[in-house]
């Protein structure tokens, strides 16, 4: 086994597409990253651990974000190698985000070798679609967000961030919206020329897209306009060629769940974020 690192964000894709192709949807986290560092270089740190040079497992963070962990067939021993990895090469690891078995074997390891502790900042459960279920839509429509919108977006986020309990999506609230509205991924449900919820297409894979950043303030709450706007969304990227969506959802968010149950997305697997204690 080796460890490599790599600088050149196509060459890493180019690495590690294969291992995280075979569980597309439940790796659409590091896919998507992988791809856009691949159009958007950024600082990062792309590891992987290789046997004969195919990559059995990798590490992937961008600044401000937890470790990517992937979903993947792989001996524990090859987890614990990779958590050790980190610790012995002075990496900062403030968090790890999983398939919810991996993560575990990772966490235990690092706590063991590093001697901090971890907590669970979140329990998720990834979702994937393959057909719509046809639902009632109550008059609204769905928008591309403008720039007229971003002051809107960004106190959404800001909002959107506070009840997820990540505090950097509160912090680059307003980058986040300049972002979101320049590339076209956020959406507004419109009612009566009013918006009324939001969601995002965040990135895409080979095969699918990734909604999130879904949130209705409270005001607009338990009318359905969330249900509806992610609908739309989905409508609109499957009309668009991809063949799934995927999101993520608070797996002790009995609303969320249900949402997405009612227009054809189902549970793939479990992901779990840990937080680990300062130094």
């Amino acid at each position: 086994m080796e460890v490599k690192e790599y600088k050149d964000p196509k060459e890493y894709l180019h690495k590690v597409e294969p291992l995280l192709m075979k569980q597309e949807a439940m790796n659409n986290l590091p896919l998507g990253i992988a791809e856009r560092l691949k159009k958007q270089p950024a600082e990062a740190d792309l590891i992987t651990i290789e046997d004969g040079g195919e990559a059995v497992y990798t590490l992937l963070h961008t600044m401000r974000n937890q470790w990517v962990l992937p979903a993947c067939d792989t001996d524990q021993s090859v987890i614990e190698m990779a958590a050790c990895y980190l610790y012995d090469n002075g990496y900062p690891v403030d968090g790890i985000v999983g398939k919810a078995e991996g993560a575990a074997v990772f966490k235990n390891a690092y706590s063991k070798k590093s001697r901090r502790t971890s907590y669970i900042h979140m329990k998720q459960l990834v979702y994937r679609l393959d057909q719509l279920e046809q639902i009632h839509v109550n008059g609204g429509k769905l928008k591309v967000a403008e720039e007229s919108d971003k002051a809107l977006i960004a106190e959404w986020l800001r909002f959107f961030g506070r009840e997820a309990g990540e505090r950097s999506i509160m912090e680059d609230a307003e980058t986040l919206a300049d972002h979101m509205v320049k590339s076209g991924s956020m959406h507004l449900w419109i009612v009566n020329g009013i918006p009324v919820s939001m969601v995002n297409q965040s990135r895409s894979t080979k095969h699918g897209a990734t909604v999130n950043a879904v949130y209705t303030p409270d005001e607009y709450k338990r009318k359905g306009y969330a249900t509806q706007a992610v609908w739309a969304l989905t409508e609109k990227l499957l009309d668009q060629g991809y063949r799934f969506c995927s999101l993520y959802t608070d797996a002790e968010n009995p609303t969320s769940n249900s949402i997405y149950k009612k227009i054809g997305y189902y549970p793939i697997g479990e992901s779990v974020v840990y937080r680990f204690s300062l130094e």
